[in-house]
């Protein structure tokens, strides 16, 4: 059996390995983290959608209070002008009283447009959610748009979401519970691992990293059938003797370090140790 001290390419090949237990591992999650961003984009795109239909009922209610108190503020000056005709002195102050009753009756006009506008587009979101309705009813599902989704629709997928949100964190949380001696152990030794490598061997802890980042999980790879194991690139006649002889070649397909299978061999219970 080989050693450390004779072929330094051992630690990469035990970083791979102790790589590989701890991914292992975290493959338990059952891709739950990902679940569990998806659902939170989901819970605030929704929680958005309410905000938002929410805010446009109480702006319209409010424009419409706003509007009736200024028709019921003209109503009274009216009123008001209308008595004081009854005491004009002469024609020029009736005139004048009759041109503010002239203005404030447009102000009235003014504001019952408003709100016949207000409603007539409440009407229409009102139409729009209808719509949704029977798309949804005939599962036409394609031909929902964002306006047409009925708001308790959205409130009962809102719920929903936020309980599955509850239950998958909680599995999550427990999955992470029962294995977190495990992965801790796991890192304290990738973590020295990683500093052995980098005394020994630091540009192939470089190659190692880069490829580790662009998501190649399997960086060091068995020479198998004459062929790089990650991606079945043969490999050159010229460079299988260095191999065998405890050597490595970077897979000029994948970027792989490809080396003899007999050093995985020899560390197959590295973590055992």
């Amino acid at each position: 059996m080989a050693t450390v001290e004779k072929n330094p390419l051992l630690h990469i090949v035990k970083l791979q390995l102790l790589d590989d237990e701890l991914d292992a591992i975290l493959s338990e999650q059952k891709g739950l983290p990902e679940e569990i961003s998806a659902l939170e984009e989901q819970i605030a795109q929704l929680t958005r959608q309410l905000e938002e239909r929410t805010r446009r009922i109480e702006e319209n209610q409010a424009k419409r209070i706003a509007l009736r108190a200024e028709i019921k503020e003209s109503q009274e000056k009216i009123k008001k002008y209308k008595e004081a005709q009854t005491k004009a002195r002469n024609n020029k102050e009736y005139d004048a009283l009759s041109k503010q009753i002239e203005f404030e009756e447009q102000e009235i006009k003014r504001a019952e447009s408003q709100i016949r506008a207000i409603e007539a587009l409440e009407e229409q979101f009102a139409q729009l959610e209808k719509k949704g309705k029977e798309l949804l009813a005939e599962n036409r599902l394609d031909e929902l748009t964002a306006d047409m989704y009925p708001t308790d629709e959205l409130k009962k997928n809102l719920a929903e979401c936020q309980s599955e949100l509850k239950r998958k964190q909680k599995e999550l949380d427990t999955i992470i519970k029962n294995t977190q001696d495990d992965v801790n152990a796991l890192k304290r030794k990738i973590k020295k691992q990683r500093e052995i490598v980098e005394l020994h061997a630091k540009h192939l802890l470089i190659k190692y990293d880069q490829l580790r980042r662009g998501n190649i999980q399997n960086v060091v790879v068995k020479f198998s059938r004459n062929a790089c194991s990650g991606c079945n690139t043969r490999v050159p006649a010229s460079r299988h003797a260095f191999i065998y002889q405890g050597g490595f070649y970077s897979c000029e397909t994948c970027g792989r370090i490809v080396v003899h299978e007999r050093l995985f061999e020899e560390l197959t219970v590295v973590t055992s140790e």
